[in-house]
């Protein structure tokens, strides 16, 4: 094996500068987390703000799925009133057809 050959194989172990990059900035923002952390930990009065405001920010997150939810569960009734009577009996027998079906399996699982 001759010079050139051997600098190719090292070369190729040696880790690339994007990874090398990656690594230096996982390192920066573990230390900033540390010293924001110890800064909550000497003010706890702002840590308790900080925590409320995240339990806000769940809370209406939580919230806006819920609304969410509802919205989309009223839109749905309003395009199920909207259909015509015939259409309308036949999509919910179909739903009942599948819906029923499912319980069923379900009720074999546990029996």
């Amino acid at each position: 094996m001759d010079l050139e050959e051997l600098l190719k194989i090292v070369e190729k172990s040696l880790p690339d500068e994007e990874m090398i990059g990656e690594v230096m900035r996982e390192i920066i923002k573990d230390e900033v987390k540390e010293y924001l952390k110890e800064k909550l930990r000497k003010n706890p009065e702002i840590e308790k703000e900080l925590k409320e405001g995240i339990v806000e920010y769940i809370e209406a997150k939580f919230k806006e799925i819920a609304s969410s939810t509802k919205i989309s569960k009223s839109m749905a009734k309003l395009g199920i009133v909207s259909l015509p009577d015939d259409v309308r009996n036949e999509m919910i027998k179909t739903l009942l057809s599948v819906f029923q079906k499912e319980i069923d399996k379900a009720i074999e699982k546990t029996l």
